[in-house]
Parts: structure tokens; sequence; C-alpha cells
């Protein structure tokens, strides 16, 4: 009985790295046909794990709809064939 013990104890850390290299295989293979399942997987991870560049992004993602709220706002904006001749 010890050696099956002894024998679980040394397969162990292997047993769980081939299951982790399974799991990512399957969930790379649902993210490329955008499976309900990989979706939620992803989403539950990143609500958990810490996001070391949060602040950088967020920076990024309001400067995106910035520019996104400025080229909507002139594109509603009546064109002047004389713009070229006004001064700011």
């Amino acid at each position: 009985m010890d050696t099956l013990i002894l024998l679980w104890q040394l397969l162990k850390p292997w047993l769980c790295f081939v299951v982790f290299i399974y799991l990512c295989i399957k969930m790379t293979g649902w993210a490329k046909n955008r499976k309900a399942g990989a979706i939620a997987f992803g989403l539950f991870f990143q609500m958990i794990l810490p996001d070391p560049s949060a602040e950088s992004t967020i920076e990024a993602v309001a400067e995106r709809k910035q520019e996104v709220k400025k080229q909507q706002d002139g594109d509603k904006e009546p064109k002047d064939e004389d713009e070229t001749l006004k001064l700011p």
C-alpha cells in the first residue's frame, strides 16, 4: 500500500500538468469556434485575475472613445466650402 501512495505522490504533478495541457488545448478549440463555454471561462478568469496594466488600459479605452466621439461629431456638422479660410 505504501508503494501505491508513493507512486501517486510521484505521478500527481505530472498528471496535473497533462490535465492542464489538455484543458488549454480544449479551450483553444472552443475559442476558435466561439463556444459559450470558452467565453464564460475567459470572462470568469478575467474577473478573478488582476490586470497588471489596468490603468494604461483604461486610459487607452478612454482615448479611443474620445476619438470616436470627435469623429462622429465631426461627421454630423455641416461642411462649409470656406472652412479653409476660417481662423481658429
